[in-house]
């Protein structure tokens, strides 16, 4: 059972939400601007809230409810997969979610949204998800390619491209119909909650190193950098705008053919992060700033610039593989063997950006049934 409702979840007259236990799965950003408070609280103050679920290292554990109602941290597993147990729905009848997304497949949201519906299907548990959709910060755009058998890990789900364009509702509508799932899922529209009205998509801050309203632009294709010795900017008031290395003092990434992209600037920054990889250590590479009414794919434009990197730096290498791992970080990121083969240098960057465009245009073709805002269709940049 599907619906898709256009009232706030506190205007839904379900029995289950008025009478039910409800567990309520969320993080700092399901905060209401309207009511002044986050979503479990409304539902404390109605009396029928068993539990809040936060993700691994939330500080929402410290909210002062926490000691009138269990919050539990969701677990993750040593390989880095979130996971339920029995013992957390034990006293649950409905789950209410609320997680602000990125739009990026390695981003926490979407694979917390499918180890739940996972752990449903597995334990063919029948009580309903209502999820509290929001605005996709990223936009509508679609980036990359679809993930491959094999290289799926706690960073994204199996078929997903990069930057998938779809809001977290249409996602979980969409992973609710490929796993043919049983449980109802009752979407809340994004349009429906003062939120995408009051405050912007990014203004509480996504996470720790997802925080301005540039990030999104960048994150899909700078966060590859993450399976590097190069650091994306973390631990700058710039993450993901940013690249660059202590070993890269006097290196001139931007002479390579292929490091120059329409659709944004470079120039060459120095900059000391105050945390992450490198902290407070002085880092020599670039700053990325879009250009006006120019199209930028990110995904596309860092793999280059990691191939830039590879060609002409020395120090430059990939990360070794965990022992607990089967794949190295930048081939769970990267996910796909021609992408995999460009930035190691076997193929080149036509044959690269001809097999991104025909996946860009399976995933937008693919998902068009499940897109619950039709006046806003997926695109890609040609």
């Amino acid at each position: 059972m599907f619906s898709f409702r256009t009232t706030d979840i506190f205007r839904q007259e379900d029995i289950s939400l008025h009478k039910g236990r409800i567990m309520v799965i969320c993080n700092q950003s399901a905060w209401n601007p309207e009511n002044r408070e986050y979503v479990f609280e409304g539902f404390f103050r109605r009396g029928n809230l068993s539990c809040v679920m936060v993700p691994p290292g939330d500080g929402l554990r410290d909210h002062p409810l926490s000691a009138s109602i269990p919050f539990n941290a969701i677990s993750k597993s040593a390989d880095g997969y979130m996971h339920f147990s029995e013992d957390d729905f034990a006293a649950t009848d409905a789950v209410v979610m609320e997680l602000q997304d990125a739009g990026c497949r390695y981003f926490e949201t979407p694979n917390l949204v499918f180890a739940l519906f996972s752990f449903l299907c597995d334990r063919q548990a029948d009580f309903p998800v209502y999820l509290i959709d929001r605005p996709n910060p990223g936009g509508r755009q679609v980036e990359g390619t679809a993930l491959r058998a094999g290289y799926r890990s706690h960073r994204g789900i199996e078929g997903i491209p990069h930057r998938y364009g779809m809001t977290i509702g249409e996602l979980a509508s969409y992973l609710h119909g490929k796993m043919n799932a049983k449980f109802p899922l009752h979407i809340i529209s994004c349009k429906a909650s003062p939120v995408g009205k009051l405050v912007m998509s990014w203004t509480v801050p996504l996470s720790g190193d997802f925080g301005n309203f540039f990030t999104h632009a960048f994150y899909s294709g700078q966060f590859l950098w993450k399976g590097t010795n190069i650091t994306p900017g973390e631990g700058t008031v710039r993450p993901y705008e940013l690249f660059g290395a202590p070993f890269m003092e006097g290196v001139r990434l931007d002479e390579h053919p292929l490091f120059q992209d329409d659709g944004v600037f470079a120039r060459w920054a120095s900059f000391t992060p105050m945390g992450g990889r490198y902290n407070r250590e002085i880092c020599f590479g670039y700053q990325l700033l879009l250009t006006p009414e120019s199209q930028y794919n990110s995904l596309a434009h860092s793999l280059r610039l990691i191939r830039c990197a590879k060609d002409t730096i020395p120090a430059f290498r990939f990360l070794d593989k965990e022992p607990e791992r089967e794949k190295s970080l930048i081939e769970m990121l990267v996910g796909d063997k021609d992408l995999l083969d460009f930035i190691e240098g076997n193929i080149s960057w036509e044959e690269t950006r001809e097999h991104i465009k025909v996946e860009e245009q399976k995933w937008i073709k693919k998902t068009r049934k499940d897109l619950l805002y039709e006046d806003e269709p997926l695109f890609r940049i040609k």
